[in-house]
């Protein structure tokens, strides 16, 4: 059994959502995230790091099966990610590596692909705190635009469509799967850039009230907020983005919603994807991968 002041805080949003700056904060705040050797070190798209801890991605590897083929977009997915949590196996790998977060205090995984792993690890770290973060999709496809394509691509294209279907899938995962539980903030990213010290406080202030109150440094959050890194803010409001589906807009303006009221119930009936979406997603997996065994 896991005590209290020792519950995982896990950070979720959608790939270049601000969680890495918000993972910062947490460990200013006081969150343990393991030995600096076993982080993701930081480069061009995360100068100040990406904060996730890579033997936690090593085992989401092993559950995906990626090896053989599979993917997050493949229709039972979900379904065979929830039944692994009964395998033990998996169950002592996964409860060995939160045995290694356990250090007597609060800690933290941050991991924008445990949004595709929620079923499974739902069992294993039971009463979480969530911590979910919310930006401007079309800011977020086109930074992911920039982030997964490959060097040797010469040609223009564009996948912020595509990848708007990605956002909307993995927010609808991230809001699915909280639903239920006692403990989750939401923070919004252009407000972390633009007020970095109420968003700090705000932060601060709630992770107090859950471990009980702790001596923390708001500035020393703060500090970690730089503007400057704020890239591909497209300038264009979501609700008018031309690439974006009517049930993309209503999904972000719900998403916007839980920052004030992070118990508004969740109907995703409310926001379908469109049938095939897992098929094109798979595509460009494919083409993806075609282009980095070609750079290589």
């Amino acid at each position: 059994m896991i005590d209290a002041k020792s519950r995982p805080i896990i950070v979720l949003g959608v790939e270049r959502s601000g969680t890495s700056v918000v993972a910062e904060m947490l460990h200013k705040w006081g969150a343990y995230v393991g030995p600096t050797e076993k982080l993701h070190k930081a480069d061009a798209h995360a100068p100040r790091g990406y904060w996730e801890y890579l033997p936690l991605w090593d085992l989401l590897a092993e559950l995906g099966d990626f090896d053989t083929g599979a993917t997050w977009w493949d229709c039972d997915f979900q379904q065979r990610i929830e039944k692994e949590a009964t395998d033990p196996v998996y169950r002592r790998k996964a409860t060995a590596l939160l045995a290694e977060m356990h250090k007597g205090g609060p800690w933290f995984w941050k991991d924008p692909a445990l949004s595709h792993f929620l079923p499974f690890w739902k069992q294993i770290w039971g009463d979480a705190v969530y911590i979910i973060t919310v930006r401007n999709p079309l800011d977020t496809a086109v930074s992911w635009q920039k982030f997964i394509m490959p060097s040797n691509v010469k040609v223009s294209i564009s996948f912020v469509a595509l990848n708007l279907l990605r956002w909307q899938h993995m927010m609808t995962l991230i809001l699915q799967h909280t639903e239920d539980a006692q403990h989750r903030l939401f923070l919004g990213y252009e407000n972390i850039m633009r007020d970095p010290s109420t968003q700090a406080k705000r932060l601060a202030d709630y992770l107090n009230s859950v471990f009980g109150k702790r001596v923390s440094s708001i500035q020393k959050m703060v500090d970690v907020i730089e503007p400057r890194l704020w890239r591909n803010d497209c300038g264009i409001p979501f609700e008018q983005t031309t690439q974006a589906t009517p049930e993309q807009k209503a999904l972000y303006t719900f998403a916007r919603q839980k920052i004030d009221n992070p118990f508004k119930l969740f109907d995703g009936a409310k926001y379908p994807l469109p049938l095939g979406y897992r098929e094109f997603l798979n595509i460009q997996e494919a083409f993806l991968k075609a282009c980095r065994e070609l750079e290589h």
